[in-house]
């Protein structure tokens, strides 16, 4: 009974801290939009949202990140990592786990209010130098720990070169995917976008594997 109160209370943290995080990052990206991302401080974000200085900082790091953040990120690391119970599994079998997830992620991920975010967030990752280089290294940090999740689920070991060509083309092929929707001229659903970019990626993915 004392081992689910806490899975429960570490739940509803967790639930709480993504939507003060998210919340952070509306009002940082209202506040760059009307007086451009390098005129606004940390400190009149904070005082804006109604936080502490400090809790920004403990939330995002760094600045890069009020535009970088998203939780979409943690959810697809669980959802890998849950698939078929966390038991150990074979490649094929967790290539076609990922399969059958990937619609349903997909669809839990893009709301209308997401997608606008989406699209507001990019302009920043497109046209800040220092945005753009802290997407590069979020990116090669989200890219380590695929790997590891990739070692755990199918008994590998993290160095394995087919477990990092995995991760890079989970992680990479994603990131691709969203600039060519970024900065495409002409207008596509995310959605779209992204069906066909993680069916890309899943049957790379099981070649890389087989």
């Amino acid at each position: 009974m004392s081992d689910i109160s806490v899975e429960s209370s570490a739940g509803v943290w967790e639930r709480r801290k993504r939507e003060a995080m998210s919340r952070i990052q509306r009002v940082a990206l209202d506040l760059f939009e009307e007086h451009g991302y390098r005129a606004v401080t940390i400190e009149r974000i904070a005082h804006e949202a109604g936080v502490s200085a400090s809790s920004v900082y403990r939330y995002f790091g760094v600045k890069e990140m009020l535009v970088l953040y998203d939780e979409h990120d943690l959810r697809i690391l669980e959802a890998v990592r849950d698939a078929g119970g966390g038991e150990p599994m074979r490649p094929g079998d967790l290539i076609a786990a990922a399969r059958m997830l990937a619609p349903i992620l997909i669809d839990a991920m893009l709301t209308p209010e997401t997608e606008l975010r989406m699209r507001r967030r990019m302009r920043y990752v497109t046209t800040i130098p220092e945005i753009a280089d802290a997407q590069n290294r979020q990116m090669r940090e989200l890219e380590s720990q695929f790997v590891s999740l990739f070692a755990e689920r199918t008994g590998g070991i993290p160095n394995d070169l087919r477990l990092r060509v995995a991760a890079a083309t989970a992680v990479w092929g994603a990131t691709a995917a969203l600039d060519h929707w970024a900065t495409a001229d002409f207008v596509r659903p995310l959605r779209a976008v992204y069906t066909e970019a993680v069916d890309a990626i899943v049957s790379a993915i099981e070649r890389i594997l087989h």
